[in-house]
């Protein structure tokens, strides 16, 4: 009996000598610059983390850095350089940088980040993944949107182009930046996080957000009017990379694994939860006494004749990288309506 446990004890030693990579667990450090209770966090980043551990079969673990190892604008620069293994990011947050990821931001495209998430993933791939559109020290796992965005201040309604004359807005991008200059409009631009802090000290009189991050934010205090567009003035770009030699040294098997639940399904995790929050915010504020205008009619009309021009400044942007713009916006729109 003895010498049958020994012999078996050493035909496992031996297994697993001849095949480290199944005893081998890799741990990839995820650096999370959001409140961890937030919800993207808690039910965006973690449950892609318990999908890479269940489809790796535990060999895969991603560790999340208890505070953020860089600010919100430099999440790719940490992963190109290795200071975090996979990142989240806001391509806006470095302005000039990402310009086929512009397309998203434009006005009045929005359908639903559910929807929108997946219809960007596949035009990235099919369009501006061969571009070179991330630096060549990272792998994409994903990119995607969330909801519509709309506009949220504290000093008036906006029924009227004029309304948004010397109102100081929190600009989400550049396409923000823009339309409200267009409307005569001060853009501030700061990342959302520093939202609260901006509106508090009234350093803005408002913001471009979605209803759930007024809430998630906690900025509902600062807030009193609401203006909503058909379509949304902007979406924002978000994408999720991971340094490319911690990718490259993984196993093929895991790589294969995590490709399954990343890209699409990730993209689809993604927005579906966005908007899942954003689909009770609105409804959430006016019980708190926010004011609601939605735009439509001849202002809409207006609105649109003015941002027209954004639109074609993006399709010459995507020309230079090559992209025929018209057809990625089509093929956008064609993919969210499949949805």
């Amino acid at each position: 009996m003895l010498k049958r446990l020994i012999a078996g004890a050493g035909c496992l030693a031996f297994a697993a000598a001849a095949d480290p990579a199944a005893a081998q667990t890799t741990s990839l450090r995820f650096n999370n610059w959001l409140p961890p209770t937030h919800f993207v966090h808690k039910d965006g980043h973690l449950k892609y983390f318990e999908a890479i551990a269940t489809a790796t079969e535990g060999r895969v673990k991603i560790d999340v850095t208890a505070q953020s190892l860089g600010a919100p604008p430099r999440q790719m620069q940490l992963a190109v350089d290795g200071i975090a293994d996979i990142v989240w990011g806001v391509h806006s947050y470095t302005p000039g940088t990402y310009p086929l990821a512009e397309m998203v931001e434009l006005p009045f495209i929005g359908n639903g980040s559910d929807k929108d998430s997946v219809a960007y993933w596949r035009v990235y791939k099919a369009m501006f993944e061969k571009t070179g559109m991330h630096p060549p020290g990272v792998h994409t796992l994903a990119v995607h949107v969330h909801p519509p965005g709309h506009i949220y201040n504290n000093k008036r309604a906006i029924k009227t182009l004029e309304d948004f004359q010397g109102l100081k807005l929190r600009a989400a991008n550049g396409t923000t930046t823009a339309l409200f200059q267009k409307f005569g409009a001060t853009p501030i631009s700061l990342p959302a996080t520093q939202s609260r802090d901006a509106l508090s000290k009234g350093v803005a009189d408002g913001t471009m957000f979605t209803s759930e991050a007024i809430l998630n934010f906690n900025i509902q205090d600062f807030v009193k009017y609401a203006t909503i567009v058909p379509g949304g003035l902007y979406s924002q770009s978000f994408f999720i990379v991971i340094n490319k030699k911690k990718w490259d040294a993984l196993p093929d098997r895991d790589r294969a694994a995590i490709d399954k639940v990343s890209g699409e399904a990730l993209a689809r995790l993604m927005g579906t939860r966005w908007q899942k929050e954003e689909d009770t915010g609105l409804d959430r504020l006016k019980k708190l006494g926010v004011q609601v205008n939605t735009v439509e009619g001849a202002m809409l009309a207006k609105m649109k004749e003015a941002l027209a021009p954004i639109e074609k400044e993006w399709i010459e942007k995507a020309k230079a990288k090559g992209v025929d713009g018209v057809a990625a916006l089509k093929m956008l729109k064609d993919e969210a309506a499949k949805q």
